[in-house]
């Protein structure tokens, strides 16, 4: 509007106020100022584009009904005539309407919320304080039972399924002495035989290892495996290089993993590995045993060992 008033200046004239220009659309202007806005309408480029703007104020006015009982009457005869102006009035209209629309849902929205506070009773300070307190306290309680859920499970299992106490076998009941006045035999038990306290021992078999680039059945090291269910094959793996913690993986030679063992450290007295292998995952065939450095999380195969079990 100062841009016009500018230019308005300029040429030796005043311009027309935004009233005069919104009469003009209603049709009020007097017989002597209607021909001289008209003049000016189509010579002033500013002058037009403050009409066409001034419509839009007046179509949306009229839809959200801020209009007075005359200037509506004004309205519907005069400034309805062009079919532009009808235009703008149904996209006033559809505004109106999406306003609506958004500003009912809006209250729906302020009435509901409301109803559930006075029903939780957080309308007073005191109690809301003490809701957010308890929703604390639900968060850090889930993420300590996330953090120590494996041990409390196995607590709970325990309490539910409690260990029972081994029961007596039979055979320990029938060689109960039937004279219970023998103070001796009650009192003196029978020591052990030193065959019965060895044969618990597992008995274990030691091969020496040494790295090799691929599996060659003339230069692998045979195996005689341990006889007994506890029987260990001992494997002495020959010190890397590399410094740290190992973990030994033994597979077949055909890749198919059988037994690992982590955590292997370096015997430094004998500059090697052991790793123990139960004699029972074995059987008759070649094998490959994979030494890998573990660093700070990541694993790096640094030897590879072959044998073969006859």
């Amino acid at each position: 509007m100062t841009d016009n008033n500018v230019k308005f200046n300029d040429g030796g004239y005043r311009p027309f106020s935004d009233e005069t220009i919104r009469r003009f659309l209603l049709g009020g202007l007097s017989a002597s100022e209607q021909p001289l806005f008209e003049q000016r309408l189509i010579t002033d480029d500013g002058l037009d584009a403050r009409v066409r703007l001034a419509e839009f104020e007046l179509a949306d006015d009229y839809a959200f009904e801020r209009l007075s009982t005359p200037d509506r009457r004004l309205f519907e005869q005069t400034f309805l005539l062009a079919s532009n102006r009808q235009h703008q009035l149904r996209v006033s209209k559809a505004l109106r309407d999406r306003f609506s629309f958004t500003a009912a849902t809006s209250s729906e929205d302020h009435t509901v919320t409301p109803r559930w506070r006075d029903l939780f009773g957080l309308s007073r300070p005191a109690r809301r304080i003490a809701f957010g307190v308890l929703i604390l306290l639900l968060v850090f309680g889930t993420a300590w039972l996330v953090i120590r859920e494996p041990r409390i499970v196995r607590q709970i299992a325990n309490r539910l399924n409690p260990r029972r106490s081994p029961q007596r076998s039979t055979p320990r009941e029938v060689h109960h002495p039937t004279n219970q006045s023998s103070p001796e035999h009650l009192t003196t038990p029978s020591p052990m035989p030193e065959h019965d306290q060895t044969a618990s021992s597992p008995v274990a078999v030691t091969v020496a290892l040494t790295p090799a680039a691929s599996p060659k059945a003339r230069e692998m090291p045979a195996v005689n495996l341990p006889k007994g269910d506890q029987g260990v094959v001992r494997l002495q793996l020959a010190k890397p290089v590399q410094t740290g913690p190992y973990r030994a993986e033994l597979l077949t030679i055909e890749g198919s993993w059988i037994f690992s063992a982590d955590s292997l450290k370096v015997d430094d007295s004998r500059a090697e590995i052991d790793f123990d292998v139960p004699a029972r995952s074995l059987k008759s065939g070649n094998y490959h045993v994979r030494l890998s450095r573990v660093d700070g999380g990541s694993k790096r195969s640094v030897a590879s060992y072959y044998f073969r079990v006859q």
